[in-house]
């Protein structure tokens, strides 16, 4: 019958080339040698069949696709990532349209496969996102998955495959009514289902665990972070809005300090906040600062103050940029004194290594 159907379009079925998949429930699948007949080719039913770039299972989990698509994605992202330096390199636009293409690569097919995204499915689209979103923020790769997201604009993408289902079930019942949707209304669709996404987005933020600092001070304004027109991240402006950076508490945190405190002034913590708004040894760039944000030096308030002018964004960047510098300084010179301790010694990496494995000998 299902021959007869496709003939009937004008089309000819390759039986040799022909696939068949059972669907069944969990604690069952296709009996051992199922098998079907066409035109006297045995056609074996397995377990699940690539189709149209999608792989299905016989439970219409799509594990098999999430498994097989996770290192393509995490590959792909590593390889443009290795494009994205965090000093200098690409531009912003560069680095989002990079994004948007791991983006594309991963919601392929999301109308399908997006009533099927449990824990497991939503882990292999996060890596890869975590992975993206930290060199489009310019950000330490030890920047939490949520906290990178929310600086670099990029909602979840599973609530992104939800978007592209509500549109796909607006154009498909329309289609199905005999009607052909205009442009217009298929555009207000899609407005209406990022609108309702960022809604789900900022509900979802109440509940991450990491990178909290972040995510709570911009959380409040995140419709105006996400579609503002101007400022750009900075590799050291990021460093003190994540507190993932050249800070005593961070090096501390990693091993590479024997302790949290501050080594300008002494305090027994040094974290990007207090750097921010307490040290000592920063009161002339924090009163260049304060001219232009205010003197509210809280996190929540600077990124209110950074969205609502360029001129407080400029002042936080000069701040971060000059501030940080001299503290990146200071730490490279502790890294290199022959009587420092052990924990802070520069260690090279293993690019290093290789390198200097290939250099002639002196």
């Amino acid at each position: 019958m299902v021959v007869a159907r496709i003939r009937a379009v004008g089309l000819e079925v390759a039986p040799h080339k022909t696939e068949a998949l059972m669907f069944h429930g969990p604690r069952s699948g296709p009996p051992p040698g199922a098998h079907l007949n066409i035109e006297g080719v045995r056609v074996r039913i397995g377990g699940q069949m690539k189709y149209l770039g999608l792989v299905l299972d016989g439970r219409w989990n799509f594990h098999a696709h999430f498994e097989g698509l996770a290192p393509k994605l995490t590959g792909a992202a590593a390889a443009l990532g290795r494009l994205l330096p965090n000093t200098r390199g690409p531009s912003v636009s560069c680095r989002k349209l990079y994004a948007g293409v791991i983006k594309s690569m991963a919601l392929y097919g999301a109308p399908i496969w997006v009533g099927s995204l449990d824990r497991e499915n939503r882990a292999a689209l996060r890596r890869p996102q975590r992975t993206i979103a930290l060199r489009a923020i310019r950000g330490y790769r030890t920047v939490s998955h949520g906290a990178a997201c929310v600086l670099a604009g990029l909602p979840p993408w599973e609530l992104e495959a939800e978007v592209l289902d509500v549109v796909y079930q607006f154009r498909t019942s329309r289609r199905e009514a005999g009607e052909r949707p205009a442009y217009e209304e298929v555009e207000r669709v899609r407005e209406l289902a990022r609108e309702e996404l960022l809604r789900r987005w900022e509900r979802e933020l109440v509940d991450c665990r990491y990178g909290v600092r972040t995510i709570e001070a911009i959380r409040p304004v995140l419709d105006q972070w996400v579609h503002r027109r101007h400022g750009f991240l900075t590799y050291r402006l990021v460093q003190v809005l994540t507190g993932h950076g050249c800070f005593g508490w961070y090096l501390h945190l990693i091993g590479r300090e024997p302790s949290p405190e501050c080594h300008e002034c002494g305090a027994a913590e040094d974290t990007a906040q207090h750097t921010l708004e307490v040290c000592p040894a920063w009161v002339q760039q924090r009163r260049a600062l304060t001219a232009v944000t205010g003197p509210d030096l809280a996190l929540p308030s600077v990124v209110v103050a950074m969205l609502l002018g360029e001129s407080a964004w400029n002042a936080m960047v000069s701040f971060c940029e000059e501030v940080m510098l001299q503290k990146e300084t200071a730490e490279r010179a502790r890294e290199i004194d022959p009587e420092a301790h052990a924990l802070r010694r520069r260690r090279p990496g293993g690019r290093r290594r290789r390198f200097a494995r290939l250099l002639p000998p002196p």
